[in-house]
């Protein structure tokens, strides 16, 4: 993509790159590969991923509204996590988007529109941290990352004092909801 016009673009207060109606500009991707290197590493645009499994829109209440990342969360989240390469950061967002097994509110009081993803993994646990916030017309992710088990354990106990939990996440949507803190994998 020629990246030349860029200075003639409209941009929001966050860097966000804007259409001529000044709505945010989004370009889609039909799968996670499609999010370059340079996404990642010299973010350019805004996208909007695959359509979540159901139980996932269920589980974090998305209501069928579109996941995004927008060019100001990719640089956020390459300053805050530059230990984290973009092939990493493209498993991240595939395990934790796409096969999550917990899910919930680590923090409702402090921000009780963020829901998170976790994909728990022998040693380290993929992390997406998203906006539901109602009134969006979009679920926007806003960080990613990967903790390691005494990490997850610090979420857990962030998300019981502030009355959240973490719960379990069946691939059958009729499920959605479990039991607090406990992995369906061993």
């Amino acid at each position: 993509m020629d990246h030349s016009d860029k200075n003639t673009l409209l941009f929001d207060k966050q860097g966000n790159p804007l259409n001529p109606d000044g709505s945010l500009k989004i370009e889609i991707v039909e799968n996670i590969d499609q999010i370059t290197d340079e996404d990642f590493n010299n973010p350019y645009r805004s996208v909007q991923l695959p359509t979540l499994p159901e139980n996932v829109d269920v589980a974090i209440a998305a209501n069928g509204r579109p996941v995004i990342i927008k060019k100001n969360v990719f640089e956020k989240n390459r300053e805050g996590h530059k230990e984290i390469s973009s092939s990493v950061s493209r498993m991240i967002l595939t395990e934790a988007l796409y096969s999550p097994n917990l899910y919930g509110q680590s923090r409702p009081i402090s921000n009780p529109w963020y829901r998170i993803l976790v994909k728990e993994q022998n040693k380290t646990n993929a992390v997406i941290v998203l906006d539901v916030y109602q009134c969006k017309q979009n679920v926007e992710i806003v960080g990613w990352r990967k903790i390691d088990g005494k990490g997850l354990e610090r979420m857990k106990r962030q998300s019981a004092r502030e009355d959240g939990q973490l719960l379990i996440l069946s691939p059958d949507t009729s499920r959605v909801g479990g039991s607090p803190f406990r992995s369906s994998e061993n």
